[in-house]
């Protein structure tokens, strides 16, 4: 068998796993996407759909003294987030970097906050993923905070 012909057989056997991965990191990115989107449209239902009974949202904020770190239940961001006396949450996210293995996936992408149109806050977000009962669902939602250096919206 000559070479070219052992290359060719190579990319082809390779070629369906690299499909496969581009079709989880799509399936990954739109968990992410449908939660924020739920966000922006205070959808409770879509919400919900994205993350789990037991996810959490572990934000580091400004204190006092320096970084503190809140952590809120599923349910108790859900009801922050859609919560119709306050501004609704425009987050935006670019240069996503995902990694899976498995059932186990994350996130990494640079996000900027906006309410009413204005950059309130920006950062970067890490959320971490399963695929429970063959869907994907946020567990958990770090993020760092700063607002300044944040730009115009983008």
């Amino acid at each position: 068998m000559s070479r070219l012909s052992i290359a060719v057989l190579a990319a082809l056997a390779a070629a369906p796993a690299g499909a496969a991965q581009t079709g989880e990191r799509a399936a990954v990115l739109a968990a992410v996407t449908d939660f924020l989107q739920g966000m922006r449209a205070r959808d409770t239902a879509l919400i919900a759909s994205r993350i789990d009974s037991l996810t959490r949202f572990t934000l580091i904020r400004p204190g006092p003294s320096g970084s503190r770190v809140v952590v809120l239940r599923g349910p108790d961001f859900l009801r922050m987030a859609t919560n119709p006396d306050q501004a609704a949450l425009d987050e935006p996210i670019r240069n996503p970097v995902v990694q899976i293995d498995g059932d186990v996936a994350s996130v990494w992408a640079e996000y900027q906050v906006r309410r009413d149109g204005k950059v309130s806050h920006c950062g970067f977000d890490a959320f971490h993923l399963a695929r429970l009962g063959g869907r994907w669902k946020i567990l958990n939602v770090s993020d760092s905070f700063r607002q300044e250096g944040c730009g115009a919206a983008w």
